[in-house]
Parts: C-alpha cells; sequence; structure tokens
C-alpha cells in the first residue's frame, strides 16, 4: 500500500498580492516550502528536492529542517533514492538535487527547452529560477542523470505524473493511489488551497487559461476525493493532514 509524505523544511513570509493573481492585499501571507515522499512501492520515489540550508538562508526562510534527517525519520537515506520527480525547474524545487547523488531526475522536455532558451536573461523570470542550479544540471556528472518525458506517463503501479499548462511549461503533477483514496500532490499548479477555490492562479504563471485549465484537471484527478488534493506551499497542509513529527506530514 502506497503512502504519500509531505515533507516541511521551512516558511518565509510574503505578501498575498505576489501569490493570489490581481490580489491588491499586502497583507502578510506565509508560504511554507515542502518537498514530497511516496513509500510503499518497489522504491522510494522523490518529488522536488527543495534546498539546503545556505540557500535557505539567501532566500530569507525564517526556519530550516535539515532535509536528511527529515527523510532518516520515515526511513529513506537520499544516497539510495533512485528516483526524483522534479515538478518544475523554480529554484525552491530543484537546486537541492545534489542530495540525492545517484538519482535519475525525471523533468518534462519542454521545461529543460523553456530554461534552457536564454529566459535565464530576464530579470522577472530570473528571480523564480536558480542559473547555478540549471548550469549544474548540464554538467556530463549531472547531466546524465537528467531523464527527459514528455507529456503524462505511469512512474510505477498507482504512481502517475501529469503534465498541466500554467506555472511553467512542463509543470508535472503527481498522484498515488492509496487506501484513502488518490492524492493528488498539485504542487505549484496551486500555491495554496485559496487557488484552487476561487479559481484565482498564482501571480507567476506563464499560461494563464492553461492554469485555470490545470486547476480543474487537478480536481479531475482526485476522483471524488477533494480533501486529498495537496497544494505546493499551504502552511495549512500541516492543519488539514497528520503531523507525525516536526516538518513530517502523513497525506496518506
Amino acid at each position: 500500500m502506497l503512502e504519500v509524505y509531505a515533507l516541511h523544511v521551512g516558511d518565509r513570509d510574503t505578501t498575498r498580492c505576489q501569490f493570489l493573481y490581481r490580489d491588491p492585499s499586502h497583507e502578510r501571507l506565509t508560504i511554507s516550502f515542502y518537498f514530497w515522499l511516496v513509500l510503499g512501492g518497489t522504491e522510494p520515489i522523490v518529488i522536488d528536492t527543495c534546498f539546503d540550508a545556505a540557500y535557505a538562508k539567501r532566500r530569507g526562510l525564517q526556519s530550516y529542517r535539515d532535509r536528511t534527517e527529515l527523510l532518516r525519520q520515515v526511513g529513506v537515506d537520499p544516497r539510495e533514492v533512485t528516483t526524483v520527480v522534479m515538478s518544475h525547474l523554480h529554484w525552491d524545487h530543484c537546486a537541492g538535487h545534489a542530495l540525492f547523488p545517484r538519482a535519475r531526475i525525471l523533468v518534462q522536455e519542454r521545461e529543460i527547452a523553456f530554461w534552457n532558451g536564454g529566459i535565464m536573461r530576464d530579470a522577472a523570470s530570473a528571480s523564480s529560477g536558480s542559473e547555478a542550479t540549471l548550469d549544474d544540471l548540464q554538467k556530463p556528472e549531472t547531466g546524465n542523470r537528467i531523464s527527459a518525458v514528455d507529456g503524462n506517463f505511469r512512474l510505477a503501479p498507482g504512481i502517475d505524473v501529469y503534465r498541466l499548462a500554467g506555472h511553467t511549461p512542463g509543470m508535472q503533477v503527481v498522484t498515488a493511489q492509496t487506501p484513502k483514496g488518490t492524492v493528488v500532490l498539485a504542487n505549484d499548479t496551486m500555491h495554496y488551497y485559496e487557488n484552487l477555490e476561487r479559481r484565482r492562479p498564482v501571480q507567476v504563471t506563464m499560461d494563464m487559461p492553461g492554469a485555470l485549465q490545470s486547476l480543474d484537471a487537478v480536481e479531475t484527478l482526485a476522483a471524488g476525493n477533494p480533501e486529498l488534493i495537496v497544494p505546493g506551499h499551504d502552511p495549512a497542509v500541516a492543519e488539514r493532514f497528520d503531523t507525525i513529527a516536526p516538518g513530517i506530514i502523513r497525506i496518506a
């Protein structure tokens, strides 16, 4: 039986207008940073990698939990992980890839093409990326582990990956069939539950019509279990699901 965990590495203060499309409010909003883990199959599957403590300090996180320790508490050694699904190549999802030295890293072809297409020369886009990480992913020792994928696919029994438009060109969402139902790791198709509930996509969106369609798709993927949809950055994830230890949230 598959089990799904959200691993919470830290938080940062932001404002509503930064992450809710056309919201005029500068009211404080907390953004939480997670990566995800699916256990119970033939191997542990890691979704995204977050970042290390030094990167967290540079990006202004108020707190930081060591990712190796979080994984250790659920019985996973990052050196033994062989599959990482990289939802997209924004800094907070990909900058920590070095923690998993043996893993093949699954990224959508169009995501790779987008970030290698000169977009980092644009300051507005560069702020969401990590130039050092993108450069590192192209080095032979890392690049040989990149598996470029195209579209939807079954990763393992009960685990499927879907490419959804909007936030970035190659955004990947993962579903896992659990005893509780279909868990949808919606990632940054929705940073917050409010994005879905009010049909107000995140501010950083490359394709607005696509983002709205993807919110509909996320609900469809939930297969009648909307309570098992997990957004990418909402602190409420820790309130809606079972926090079994600091930073370790059992989704199902």
